[in-house]
C-alpha cells in the first residue's frame, strides 16, 4: 500500500514542490521497476456475483474487501465482507493483506475494478472484482446484511 501512497505522491507533488521531483521520481522509478517485477505473477479476474458466490464457499482464504464508504451500506454488505473505504487505502491509512486472495467489492463495479487493476500491478497476487458490484449482487438474488 506505500507503494500506491508513494505513487500517488509522486502524481501530485509537481504542482507543489518543483525542486523535490528529482528525488521522488528516482524512489518512484525503484516502485515501479520492483510492481513489474511482482506483477508477472499476479492474478486478476473480474467475476459474476455467482461467480463470487461460489469463490466465497469454495476457498475459505478468500478476504471479502468493500471498498465504499460507510453511508453506503445502507443498500447492504455481503455477509463476512470487511469495509475498508477506497480512500482509506488510497491515503495509506488501512492496507489490504497481500497473503490472501481478495474480493473487492463495491457499489456497481467501477472503483472495485480500478483498485483491482492497480493492486494487481503492484503486486497482490490474487485480486477478484466483483462484477456490476453489491447491486449485481442483490440483483441476482443473493443474499446482503444490513
Amino acid at each position: 500500500m506505500k507503494r500506491l501512497f508513494i505513487l500517488f505522491v509522486f502524481l501530485l507533488l509537481p504542482a507543489f514542490a518543483p525542486s523535490a521531483v528529482t528525488s521522488v521520481q528516482d524512489s518512484a522509478d525503484l516502485t515501479l521497476q520492483s510492481a513489474q517485477q511482482q506483477s508477472k505473477t499476479s492474478h486478476f479476474t473480474t467475476v459474476s456475483p455467482a461467480e463470487a458466490k461460489q469463490l466465497i464457499e469454495t476457498r475459505k482464504d478468500i478476504l471479502l474487501v468493500d471498498i465504499r464508504e460507510p453511508d453506503e451500506l445502507k443498500e447492504g454488505a455481503i455477509a463476512g465482507s470487511e469495509l475498508i473505504p477506497l480512500l482509506d487505502i488510497v491515503k495509506g491509512r488501512r492496507e489490504v493483506p497481500q497473503d490472501k486472495p481478495i474480493l473487492l467489492i463495491c457499489a456497481v463495479g467501477g472503483r472495485s475494478l480500478a483498485l483491482g487493476k492497480l493492486m494487481s500491478k503492484y503486486g497482490w497476487p490474487e485480486i477478484y472484482n466483483l462484477r456490476g458490484g453489491i447491486s449485481a449482487w442483490k440483483k441476482a438474488g443473493l443474499p446482503v446484511i444490513y
